[in-house]
């Protein structure tokens, strides 16, 4: 095999093209968001592009047109009308160091598999030996760098629990593996802020914007505090919300979702969003 001069990768053996040198797999350069698509609709699109509006600002990285990625989205959803879609947004290709190039053009991927079904089934968690590194900068969003997740879920998985509420370096509770976290402290509901680590989800934004669950306080929880509470919840956008049922084998008095819940349509919600 001739080895070209110019700089070139392999992958399996075989040599890639340039184009596959995208600085997503380089470097984690991206960032993604998660949607789903619920009987031939996609949920929450507007919320969803917002993210990948602020995060593109945020990380200075350029976006294609939403009617172009919009486009794919509904020819998706007419085949495959209960899907699970990724949409990923890269800074492009780079051959090599850390530096940017501001005038090259981005990549974005959508990826779909099939929605999950859906359960309310109560979890049992427990505290994370792992923790989260603090960052303000890329606190909210939700990059490509993801090690931490998968780490944590190996953790998860090798612990027998459901999911595993984690915190961060100064011992502040940020979320679950995969899903934000509310509680409620006696008096109202409760949700960590988001300043320095974890990703900020459309659900979670839902639920303090529209005041589902009632005002919610946006605070900060120790490890120390979880004796006292005895209500709990964790959410996303392809599960929706799940109670918690144990925390460190104690059982919660209250392993159910808010009544406000019970009767929330998440995906009816999430269409006007």
């Amino acid at each position: 095999m001739k080895i070209p001069p110019f700089f070139c990768m392999w992958m399996n053996g075989q040599p890639l093209t340039q184009t596959s040198l995208d600085r997503g797999l380089q470097f984690g350069d991206g960032h993604f968001t998660t949607l789903v698509i619920q009987a031939g609709t996609i949920q929450a699109w507007s919320s969803h592009w917002q993210r990948l509006q602020y995060a593109s600002q945020q990380l200075r990285m350029q976006l294609p047109s939403a009617d172009e990625v919009l486009h794919l989205l509904q020819q998706i959803a007419q085949q495959h009308p209960q899907s699970v879609i990724k949409i990923i947004i890269t800074r492009g290709a780079s051959a090599r160091g850390y530096r940017l190039d501001h005038q090259a053009r981005g990549h974005w991927y959508v990826q779909r598999s099939d929605l999950p079904p859906w359960s309310a089934r109560p979890l049992r968690v427990a505290l994370a030996h792992f923790k989260l590194a603090q960052q303000p900068m890329l606190a909210g969003l939700k990059s490509l760098n993801r090690l931490e997740q998968v780490l944590l879920s190996d953790e998860c998985e090798q612990r027998g629990f459901d999911d595993l509420l984690v915190t961060d370096t100064q011992a502040n509770i940020i979320e679950a593996t995969s899903s934000n976290i509310f509680w409620y402290d006696g008096k109202q509901w409760c949700t960590p802020r988001l300043e320095q680590a974890g990703i900020a989800g459309v659900v979670r934004k839902q639920l303090i914007d529209k005041q589902i669950i009632g005002k919610v306080k946006l605070t900060k929880l120790r490890p120390a505090e979880l004796a006292q509470v005895e209500q709990m919840f964790v959410c996303n956008c392809v599960l929706g919300p799940r109670p918690i049922a144990a925390i460190d084998g104690r059982m919660l008095a209250m392993p159910e979702l808010p009544k406000e819940l019970n009767q929330w349509d998440v995906n009816a919600s999430l269409l006007l969003a």
